[in-house]
């Protein structure tokens, strides 16, 4: 039999990929001008990971007829698979305008403007697609995603229940609706929504999840009324179990005011909280005055008829459209730093309603045994024996300029110095180790320079528990951060409780607490939030600049500190009496 596209596209369809490409290399064997033929092997080589040929394929065929619209779309999809997903966006908006009624191209498009953190272009496309097919409940859910995660409530509301009125029964609508729901304070019309829900498929956890906070909503609303003697309290919702700067900051607070004797009830991210601190004065019944979240804006849900605190942070030079559009509908906002104040300001946020309270800072008894000797460098020997050792403890994401980080330490220290930077990254996912040697690569790369002719660099990675956290600041000697932007940075203040070494970005909350005596403060500039090596944005940053710190100037400074001319003398007595958590707990329980 004759091979052919036709027969190609079939096998392929029924996952024969390899069978499927090895048909299209007959047919372009025998035919090598066969225009689909080409089209579809691109498809193929691209599903088989071969992205980089698909691409080279799609662009040879656009080069003759630039209208195909189908070799833009699929050209897109080889860049997506590639991580060029800015160029994929540019492509997959000429295939929407080559071929507008086409929903498969809106909805793609839409899809990954909603990944960029675009989400008012997300929206446009994702709504097209609703217009080509108003009968297809789908299109409803995927646009009100996108328009949940730009906190345009009602909106996403709307499209729900258009979505829901087509398809009655489809659980994840309804689940997102509750969602939306709660975001406005309806937890009454939650609760009634997804009651029979939940009891049709009782093993979904996340319909569950929020079922219970619209149920616990409604008790505490109603609770807000009691007259049996309940002394007024402050409802307190927080990542309390969750290993994260939110969940240690409203651990902290909490175990502070229960100390203080203010009555309190505990709430998690997802319901019911188990996490209690110490103090106690966290379990009675109260009458609440207050509902304080210690969550980003986009998670805060209002209880009726209790005034809204939200307790957050940023770390650019202006909150997002969306976070400022949450926000407005609270009561109060609660920022740790003039910086954090700012941002919300530049996004019209009302003074009024914004007031600034650091939380404490405090040392880690842990923290101060001495280094443990068999931790080891990547040379084998112990990282305890290296005169300096500078550490740094980040997420894996572009905000932390791991990036700058390496190309300074690259380019200003040399194998034979007698220091190493310990790297402790994290929230990379399974990849972590993969694209931390990418990263490296590339700044070799960019530097000119290979990391063998520099200091050693422990990277470590995987999660470490809290006696795992206090033995790398029991080995290091100095701290040191390249970051864009933070809205608090709690290791930093860690390092100065313990008395190492700071080395900071003079930007955002390090000015909050740091200063040129107690500190190598690094000058900055402010640009457009770019992810490593690229002109792509940074998702959550669309639109927002973040701070540059001066590389130069960082290297000038670990060359002080490994030619062993650093003056400065680090102690932690300031920081602990500056930031002592008893006042800071006073403070913000009298913003309540």
């Amino acid at each position: 039999m004759e091979p052919t596209t036709q027969h190609a596209v079939e096998l392929y369809r029924a996952g024969k990929i390899e069978q499927a490409l090895s048909i299209l290399e007959a047919v372009l064997a025998a035919r090598p001008q066969d225009w689909m033929a080409r089209n579809t092997r691109g498809v193929v080589l691209c599903r088989l990971g071969r992205a980089g040929e698909a691409v080279s394929i799609f662009t040879r065929l656009l080069a003759i007829d630039p209208t195909f619209a189908e070799g833009w779309f699929n050209l897109a999809l080889a860049h997506r698979a590639l991580g060029d997903t800015t160029i994929a966006a540019g492509h997959l908006l000429k295939a929407v305008r080559l071929q507008p009624t086409q929903p498969l191209f809106s909805a793609e498009l839409g899809s990954l403007l909603h990944g960029q953190g675009l989400q008012g272009a997300a929206a446009t496309h994702l709504r097209r697609v609703i217009l080509l097919h108003p009968d297809q409940a789908s299109g409803y859910l995927n646009a009100a995603v996108s328009v949940m995660s730009d906190a345009w409530y009602s909106d996403a509301e709307m499209l729900l229940r258009q979505g829901l009125y087509l398809d009655p029964q489809n659980a994840d609508m309804a689940m997102r609706l509750g969602q939306v729901l709660l975001s406005l304070g309806r937890s009454v019309e939650t609760k009634a929504l997804l009651q029979p829900l939940a009891q049709r498929l009782p093993h979904h956890g996340e319909i569950a999840q929020s079922l219970e906070r619209a149920q616990l909503s409604t008790e505490l609303s109603a609770d807000a009324n009691r007259t049996d003697g309940a002394p007024d309290g402050i409802v307190v919702r927080g990542p309390f179990s969750v290993l994260s700067g939110y969940g240690d900051l409203a651990q902290r607070f909490v175990s502070q005011m229960a100390g203080q004797g203010a009555a309190l009830r505990l709430l998690g991210l997802t319901g019911a909280e188990s996490w209690r601190p110490s103090e106690g004065h966290a379990d009675a019944p109260i009458r609440p005055h207050a509902a304080l979240s210690f969550l980003t804006p986009l998670l805060v849900e209002p209880i009726p008829g209790v005034p809204t605190v939200n307790y957050t942070m940023f770390e650019g030079t202006r909150i997002p459209e969306s976070w400022a559009r949450a926000n407005a509908v609270h009561d109060l906002v609660v920022v740790p730093t003039e910086s954090s104040r700012q941002a919300w300001l530049e996004a019209g946020h009302p003074d009024d309603r914004l007031k600034v309270c650091p939380p404490g800072i405090h040392v880690h008894p842990g923290d101060e045994a001495d280094p443990p000797r068999n931790i080891l460098a990547p040379s084998g020997r112990p990282i305890a024996d290296y005169r300096v050792r500078i550490l740094n403890i980040s997420d894996f994401i572009a905000r932390k300029n791991i990036d700058g980080l390496l190309r300074v330490w690259l380019r200003a220290t040399n194998a034979g110095d007698d220091a190493i930077l310990i790297l402790k990254l994290g929230k990379g996912g399974p990849t972590l180790k993969q694209e931390f040697a990418h990263l490296l690569q590339q700044t070799a790369r960019v530097v000119g320079r290979r990391f063998e002719e520099a200091a050693p660099i422990a990277a470590l990675m995987g999660r470490y528990d809290e006696a795992g956290i206090s033995t790398l600041y029991q080995l290091a000697t100095h701290y040191w951060s390249m970051s864009h932007g933070e809205g608090w940075d709690l290791p930093m203040t860690r390092a100065g409780a313990k008395g190492l070494g700071l080395i900071a970005p003079r930007n955002s909350a390090y000015t909050t607490y740091l200063n040129d005596d107690i500190a190598h403060l690094i000058p900055c500039t402010t640009g457009p939030a770019c992810m490593p090596y690229s002109d792509a944005i940074y998702p959550p940053f669309q639109g927002i600049d973040w701070w540059y710190p001066d590389e130069d100037f960082a290297a000038s400074c670990l060359t002080t500190i490994l030619r062993n001319k650093d003056n400065r003398t680090y102690h932690g007595s300031r920081f602990l009496k500056e930031f002592d958590w008893e006042c800071k707990a006073i403070k913000l329980l009298r913003y309540l």
